[in-house]
């Protein structure tokens, strides 16, 4: 995993930081429950499993993060952030509170149907049991599964959840706030990107994710772009040094390799279940997962095995106003893992990156 480095007065300054856009954020997250159907939301057992779900899926249990905050790699705690920033754009905008209560829950609900593991088991479900995260959402905001059931009586009672699911899938009109989950620069995005540099360093970003939510829905003048365009270099380098780096895909491609070579195979019925139920039944895995601590410990099943994924450039095109600024290139890549190869390779250098 590649390493920040700063010096003390960076680390100072940012810390500072942190602190206050923490705070700032939290009162905003605080006030949440104040609504009583966001309250009920919250309470739900179908978000409260969100709590026992790891926000990078298995790159959270490898040995260099599985000792990170759990609070911080939790998708709850994510979701609580994302709803929020929901919130905060909300009422700076102006919109009555029925509008601000539905953006608030489509926060809070934006990744309520991801199993144990997230997005590193996914593909072997697809292949498996036919579906994701996306359908497994949606069966528990319908009462499909039974943990879902007490989900959509509150829903019914307080809120359109056909406007919820617009606005989780990006589908919703710019006039009724659905710019903040569609926008390349959106609060699930701000907030997820801002956490991820916690996993590559105890020092955090000075991005704050207040600061850049107002930038993207609330600012009109060219000094946004400082801030839009400091964001977008980092999600470049979040993605290129975290998510699609080497123990990034060899931590994705374990889980799954392991699910297909297991004696017991996974039941429907666990994809709604918790990481600590998982840890339980299946503690191999977890064990052999925070084993790995570099490349070195690379697992001999996944020895000469090619990896395909999807490699993403975040660009800033400074001609372009507006999100045209804010360019991304997705295209098909593969390594081939080598346990002999990991074994022999330097270790990452450390690379920094000023904000």
């Amino acid at each position: 995993m590649t390493a920040i480095t700063r010096t003390p007065v960076e680390k100072e300054q940012a810390s500072l930081l942190l602190a206050r856009s923490s705070e700032q954020l939290h009162r905003w997250m605080t006030q949440l429950p104040a609504d009583p159907i966001v309250a009920e939301v919250i309470k739900s057992a179908a978000f409260q499993r969100l709590r026992q779900i790891s926000f990078l899926g298995a790159l959270d249990h490898i040995g260099p993060t599985h000792k990170l905050d759990k609070k911080l790699r939790s998708r709850a705690d994510h979701s609580l952030h994302v709803a929020a920033l929901a919130s905060f754009v909300a009422e700076k905008r102006g919109y009555s509170q029925d509008l601000k209560r539905h953006l608030i829950i489509a926060g809070l609900l934006h990744d309520i149907g991801h199993p144990p593991l997230s997005h590193s088991i996914e593909p072997y479900l697809e292949k498996t049991f036919g579906y994701g995260h996306h359908e497994m959402g949606e069966m528990l905001l319908s009462g499909q599964h039974t943990i879902g059931k007490p989900l959509k009586k509150t829903l019914r009672r307080g809120v359109d959840t056909d406007f919820i699911r617009t606005l989780i899938a990006g589908k919703a009109s710019d006039d009724n706030g659905g710019d903040l989950f569609s926008s390349p620069i959106n609060i699930d995005t701000i907030e997820g990107i801002i956490r991820s540099y916690r996993y590559l360093s105890r020092t955090p970003t000075a991005l704050n994710p207040l600061h850049v939510a107002a930038a993207s829905f609330l600012g009109k003048g060219e000094e946004r772009y400082s801030v839009l365009d400091k964001f977008w270099k980092l999600k470049d380098f979040i993605y290129n040094n975290l998510i699609t780096k080497e123990l990034g895909l060899i931590a994705d491609q374990f889980s799954q390799v392991y699910w297909m070579q297991s004696k017991e195979p996974l039941r429907e019925e666990e994809l709604f279940g918790t990481e600590k139920k998982w840890r339980k039944k299946h503690n191999n895995l977890f064990y052999r997962l925070e084993s790995i601590k570099s490349k070195a410990d690379t697992p001999p099943e996944l020895d000469n095995r090619v990896v395909l994924y999807k490699a993403r450039q975040y660009l800033v095109k400074p001609e372009q106003s507006g999100m045209k600024r804010y360019q991304s290139a997705k295209y098909a890549a593969q390594k081939r893992l080598s346990v002999d190869s990991m074994h022999s390779c330097t270790p990452y250098k450390q690379l920094g990156f000023a904000l």
